[in-house]
């Protein structure tokens, strides 16, 4: 029997994403710079994210905030450290969750108490993983859309599935994804380019609670390689967007 997700979310009404790059070796486009790794980390610290977890460790178990904000997480269950990660440059490896045990844990922090906010990260999906959660908090996640290859964002709660991207994600090719919300709008982008937006219907609550990649507090793991995660408690713009995905890709 499939578990209810008791949370909902902002609808959308999304419009077709473009073509995904061609995939380099270790990144999202045959373009990618040799340094496109520091830049990228620049211009995400530049934004002033509220956490900024590169997930380029490769033993332990910290999860390493890279702003000053000192938010480390845990990883815990089957997590495979040092992947092959999406961007070229300084720090090339990502993180490898299982979607059965597998989640990295960040405890609540008062610069986690968004009420409005931005989720950006580089997912590979190795399979599809029903509701597999990528990123999670009391009041907003980023998730699958139950084996249809789409993502869902959701705010607030209520009884409904809600923002669900047009874009599908194909399995084992890595994906540039941004979920913002600012109170009047949720709007979602992939690649650097907007995928659909649609006026709020819900606000995010400021609470405590813990911060969960990979997975949720009671489980719906993901089973996909991540890295370059970053909450920011703000909607960044379209430009922003953009500009972090020309970044990463070497085309400034």
């Amino acid at each position: 029997m499939r578990k209810a997700i008791p949370l909902v979310l902002v609808g959308i009404a999304l419009s077709a994403c473009g073509p995904i790059p061609t995939a380099a070796q270790g990144g999202p486009g045959a373009s990618a710079a040799p340094s496109a790794g520091p830049r990228y980390a620049a211009t995400v610290l530049a934004d002033a994210p509220a956490g900024y977890w590169r997930m380029g460790e490769t033993s332990g178990t910290t999860m390493i905030d890279a702003t000053a904000n000192g938010n480390n997480g845990t990883y815990a269950g089957t997590i495979t450290l040092g992947q092959p990660g999406a961007l070229t440059g300084d720090k090339a490896t990502a993180v490898a969750f299982d979607g059965h045990t597998a989640g990295a844990t960040v405890p609540s922090a008062p610069a986690l108490k968004v009420t409005r906010v931005t989720i950006e990260l580089w997912i590979k999906k190795n399979s599809e993983s029903g509701y597999g959660m990528y990123v999670a908090k009391n009041y907003f996640q980023l998730l699958n859309n139950s084996y249809t290859g789409r993502l869902e964002f959701r705010v607030t709660s209520t009884p409904d599935p809600v923002l669900v991207s047009s874009t599908i994600l194909a399995l084992n090719t890595w994906y540039y994804v941004v979920v913002t919300y600012d109170g009047t709008a949720a709007s979602l982008y992939i690649n650097g380019k907007l995928d659909g937006t649609h006026p709020a219907v819900a606000t995010v609550p400021p609470t405590d609670g813990a911060l969960y990649l990979g997975r949720r507090f009671d489980g719906f793991f993901t089973d996909a390689v991540l890295e370059e995660v970053a909450i920011y408690p703000t909607a960044l713009s379209a430009d922003r967007v953009a500009a972090h995905w020309r970044v990463a890709t070497g085309n400034r």
